[in-house]
């Protein structure tokens, strides 16, 4: 039993470092679908991480949620962006408001913030806690990070469903996820806002031949 926990925080560990790693590719990258990519990848290393989990708690929802997650955020969101990107036909890269090489510097700070703010937190918790949820906060962290920085709205939306998996991680690491009530909740929430905020970018583009946030601040009524 010792050895099988071992184990599997080792994996958890290398999954959730994966996870990371994608995140900050995110950042430091301008194309648009190279973007939505690393999101499913991310995304499917949570659900990997999920089903160890799973495994090892013998938390049974927690299996229910992971099918979820696959479906939902491997397949679905990332099929639905690639649609509206050739949709819209995208061809350029992303605008950010710095470039990318100080956004890098930046990410590594923020990640440097989210481990040293947790320490206190960790240090008397279990395993999976200790190594992963400096990892979640980094990914939360990062993802509002990319919301600010990025122009193009359908990079914001990437930034928005990156917090609700580095939340998603958080919730798994350190308490084995919630109630599987509430995660079906969010899941309906993270995919209507997705949809419809999808919809909203296809209707900017079309109305006003820009995705940049920038210009639809100076519209004026």
């Amino acid at each position: 039993m010792t050895q099988q926990i071992i184990v599997n925080s080792r994996a958890i560990d290398i999954l959730a470092v994966l996870m990371l790693i994608t995140t900050i590719i995110l950042i430091g990258t301008s194309r648009l679908k190279t973007c939505i990519w690393v999101y499913a990848f991310r995304s499917f290393a949570l659900t990997l991480v999920s089903g160890l989990i799973a495994s090892f708690s013998g938390i049974h929802h927690i299996y229910i949620t992971t099918a979820i997650s696959l479906a939902l955020k491997v397949i679905v969101i990332p099929g639905f962006l690639f649609h509206i990107v050739r949709k819209i036909n995208i061809k350029k890269g992303q605008e950010s408001l710095i470039n990318y090489t100080f956004s890098l510097l930046l990410a590594c700070g923020i990640i440097l913030i989210a481990f040293y703010s947790t320490q206190n937190v960790i240090q008397f918790e279990n395993t999976f806690m200790r190594h992963c949820l400096p990892i979640a906060l980094s990914i939360t962290l990062l993802g509002f990070f990319v919301m600010i920085i990025r122009k193009q709205a359908i990079a914001q939306i990437l930034g928005l469903i990156t917090m609700e998996d580095g939340m998603f991680f958080a919730a798994l690491s350190t308490s084995y996820g919630m109630p599987l009530i509430v995660e079906l909740g969010l899941f309906f929430d993270i995919m209507v806002s997705v949809i419809i905020m999808g919809i909203y970018v296809y209707r900017i583009k079309e109305s006003f031949n820009t995705l940049d946030t920038d210009f639809l601040k100076e519209l004026k009524e």
